[in-house]
């Protein structure tokens, strides 16, 4: 009896002791678990951050991409308008020389007006048409200020692209047009047939010509800008003060500017007595003889009538 006891209270022992492990055990695993599924969704947080940070940066770089694609691609015809103002014209007109072809440029069109050899000091003046590379515009449009005194600029940009890759597809499909009708006409068995594709090719032709044309017009002004540019020569270059200057500095430049008028003036005249003194001279002469003439007539005297002198009376 005493056995039986001591058997069940042996098996009750180890069943308490396996329980305990079992808990134990459960609790350890429920713990590894938590603890892995914690680093899983960690893992998975960040592989999900950096998933959406790709994601959102990716389309920025596209977007970047696209759009230097499209000012890379876009087709500009930039111009540009100067007047200079310069009191050494023959000097710059040679730096203008020197400065197109510099930059790889032509003139397209170039003409001086004014000034004669009858009036050396008369103002001239030149109307340049200038083509330039269009890397080279800014650099030129940096450097006018050599040639003299910049009294006004202008630039403009025209986006020609969409006509440009318009016209470029209706030649792409009018060239592809031109390769059917001469398949066709290779196997043409009859004059009419023949006749009739001969007569649209000549259109077909005609119109890639035309657009040939346009294409290679548009080239032309893409690659190479276009400046308009007046040089005017003037006597002295003079900075006038605006309005928001003081009105000493207002009232001292209006005198230096009298002044200056002044002394061009008088120059302008000795310069026209100087081309016209045999009329001055013949002028003078004739003045003098008249003057002699009506003195000896008794019109002019240089004494003075007395009170009793009529008008009849002569004055010796």
């Amino acid at each position: 009896m005493k056995r039986m006891l001591a058997l069940l209270m042996t098996l009750m022992l180890l069943l308490g002791l396996c329980a305990c492990g079992a808990g134990s055990s459960g609790a350890g695993g429920d713990t590894a678990a938590s603890s892995s599924g914690g680093a899983s969704n960690e893992m998975n947080s960040t592989d999900s951050g950096w998933d959406n940070g790709s994601t959102q940066d990716a389309p920025q770089e596209s977007e970047g991409q696209s759009s230097a694609s499209v000012y890379q691609d876009a087709k500009l015809i930039r111009r540009a308008y100067l007047q200079i103002q310069t009191e050494t014209f023959d000097q710059a007109v040679e730096a203008l020389e020197k400065m197109v072809q510099e930059c790889g440029g032509y003139f397209q069109n170039a003409s001086v007006e004014g000034g004669s050899l009858r009036n050396q000091s008369a103002s001239r003046w030149g109307n340049y048409t200038i083509r330039l590379p269009q890397e080279q515009f800014d650099t030129f449009l940096g450097r006018t200020g050599e040639l003299g005194y910049v009294t006004s600029q202008s630039e403009s940009s025209e986006n020609v692209s969409q006509q440009y890759y318009d016209t470029e597809a209706r030649l792409k499909a009018q060239r592809t047009k031109q390769e059917r009708l001469l398949s066709l006409l290779e196997k043409a068995d009859s004059m009419e047939t023949i006749v009739a594709l001969e007569d649209a090719l000549s259109e077909v032709e005609y119109e890639i010509e035309s657009l040939t044309t346009s294409l290679n017009e548009y080239d032309s002004l893409i690659s190479y800008s276009t400046i308009e540019l007046t040089l005017d020569e003037v006597g002295s270059i003079t900075q006038t003060p605006g309005e928001r200057d003081s009105l000493g500095a207002r009232m001292m430049a209006g005198v230096q500017s009298s002044f200056r008028g002044l002394i061009n003036g008088g120059r302008e005249l000795l310069v026209w007595l100087s081309y016209n003194l045999v009329l001055v001279l013949v002028v003078a002469a004739v003045a003098v003889v008249a003057v002699v003439v009506l003195r000896k007539k008794g019109v002019l005297s240089w004494k003075k009538r007395g009170p009793g002198d009529g008008p009849g009376t002569p004055i010796g």
